[in-house]
């Protein structure tokens, strides 16, 4: 049987409170699942605590700090990729996605960032082309 999720209210020493909410076991990592919050009233910590609740039990993933070089990174260790791929995925990731996303919070990464992005590309393979002409010296 399932446990159900399990949540409670502590005091900070600036006065607000910290709503903690423990939500299981992610079964690929063995992490724990917490939901947490910072709230400055207890009415509010309260109202916060019954949402996380629901939050848990409908099995919704908890907001987390992963950016996508940390993603990519996860990624690239477990894909079952031919040689050749792999160079190529590691190149296209390495010149390309890290240097524009790379540190951007994974929870933030939406359509019109992705939309932007590879419209930069289709414009100029180089992201820090700015569009002006220029003029390339050779001897």
């Amino acid at each position: 049987m399932a446990r159900r999720p399990s949540g409670h209210l502590e005091q900070l020493p600036s006065g607000g409170f910290r709503v903690d909410v423990y939500a299981g076991t992610d079964p690929l990592t063995g992490r724990r699942l917490r939901y947490r919050r910072t709230v400055k009233t207890e009415q509010q910590a309260r109202i916060v605590l019954g949402k996380l609740l629901e939050q848990a039990a409908a099995g919704a993933p908890p907001d987390s700090g992963v950016t996508v070089a940390e993603l990519l990174a996860r990624y690239m260790e477990v894909a079952e990729l031919e040689p050749s791929t792999r160079e190529t995925y590691d190149g296209y990731i390495r010149r390309t996605i890290l240097p524009t996303l790379g540190s951007m919070p994974l929870r933030k990464l939406r359509g019109p960032v992705l939309d932007t992005f590879y419209a930069r590309l289709r414009r100029c393979a180089d992201l820090t082309c700015t569009g002006r002409p220029f003029m390339e010296h050779r001897k």
